[in-house]
């Protein structure tokens, strides 16, 4: 109970220090104090304050010694070696009282700031996210009523007989698709694409917002994968992505890319398992060997090379391993490439070369 009492009234002692300058040195942080006599004579020892008894000016007598308390504001235990500092009455006690009321009554106005401000960050967010949705609705209404009629539009299906488009047979022969003339009221915007290659397909704009629309679009009507039909710019050799917006009216910058739809075909099977180079895949079958020795997938070489060349300035691939160069002639073999496949990567080459020759 002595020693108790003496840790809850050394707090005083211990806001005094500062006009012992020998005391400061010693203050260190513990998490308890010692609990009885027996603790408090070896924490005492260890603390060794007699080692100070000499050279401190605090005290005349021999009271420079041990003690463990509470700090300033009677948040943490402390040890520290001080003079004894003897008090009456109840003026540690208040003291304490006063300390942890002024603590707590900061605490509570700090918490209650920091709810205010949790809460106005919040309402922030709702009304962002709100405004954003009320800006996505707002644009799709506006992007669909007041799209640009860059294509002739058939106004009156008694105004056309007949539209005529390629077939998707080789010998590109032409058919006739007789509209259905009994709903008077039609009215669908149409556009014509070009493949690289230069076969032309029609297909209705309606509802296409997004490259992906119209890859899905012309996907189904041309009974193409969707993989295998991409939207291209060929004159500054890039890809388009399928987030990006589509313009009607600039329609001529869109060109067709129908790929090949079974890049394995006439590759022959060694029966082994092999490392994919670019994918580091084990791939027993399907497999291309290229010039370097290393092993690859048709579909896995072109997704590289699409994701490489475009765009980037590059005039060659490299080995991702040894560094050897892949050469156009071998990327277009071992990709089992398409007609219109060869074309662009053609197409990508000399931009880039022309980019490199600039950067010079």
């Amino acid at each position: 109970m002595i020693s108790l009492s003496v840790i809850v009234c050394s707090i005083v002692q211990l806001a005094s220090s500062a006009s012992c300058p020998q005391s400061i040195p010693t203050v260190s942080v513990v998490p308890r104090c010692p609990s009885n006599e027996k603790e408090w004579i070896s924490a005492a020892k260890r603390k060794n304050c007699s080692a100070l008894e000499n050279c401190q000016t605090c005290s005349k007598d021999r009271s420079f010694v041990y003690h463990c308390v509470l700090n300033k504001n009677a948040t943490e235990l402390v040890e520290v070696c001080a003079p004894i500092w003897y008090m009456s009455d109840q003026m540690c006690y208040r003291h304490i009282k006063f300390s942890t009321a002024s603590q707590s009554e900061k605490g509570e106005h700090t918490t209650f700031v920091m709810t205010v401000i949790i809460a106005v960050l919040v309402i922030l967010v709702i009304l962002v996210i709100s405004l954003l949705i009320f800006i996505r609705i707002n644009w799709k209404k506006n992007n669909n009523s007041i799209k640009p009629r860059c294509e002739k539009i058939a106004e009156n299906v008694y105004e056309l007989d007949e539209l005529i488009i390629e077939s998707k047979d080789d010998s590109k022969e032409i058919e006739k698709i007789s509209l259905d003339t009994t709903r008077k009221d039609v009215v669908e915007e149409v556009a014509n694409f070009v493949t690289m290659s230069g076969k032309n397909i029609l297909c209705s704009l309606k509802n296409v917002v997004t490259i992906r629309d119209l890859r899905e679009k012309l996907s189904e009507k041309e009974s193409v994968p969707l993989k295998c039909l991409l939207v291209v710019d060929k004159e500054n050799g890039v890809l388009y992505q399928d987030a990006t917006v589509f313009e009607p009216c600039k329609k001529e910058r869109y060109t067709l890319m129908v790929g090949n739809t079974n890049r394995t075909q006439g590759f022959k099977e060694d029966g082994n398992v092999h490392t994919d180079v670019i994918s580091n895949k084990q791939i027993s079958h399907g497999k291309c060997q290229m010039c370097c020795g290393h092993f690859t997938v048709p579909e896995t070489l072109f997704d590289w090379v699409k994701d490489k060349l475009p765009g980037s300035g590059d005039v060659e691939l490299q080995c991702p391993r040894c560094s050897d160069v892949w050469e156009e002639e071998e990327l277009v073999k071992k990709c089992n490439m398409s007609e219109d496949e060869k074309l662009f990567l053609n197409c990508v080459l000399e931009v880039n070369e022309k980019t490199k020759k600039m950067k010079q």
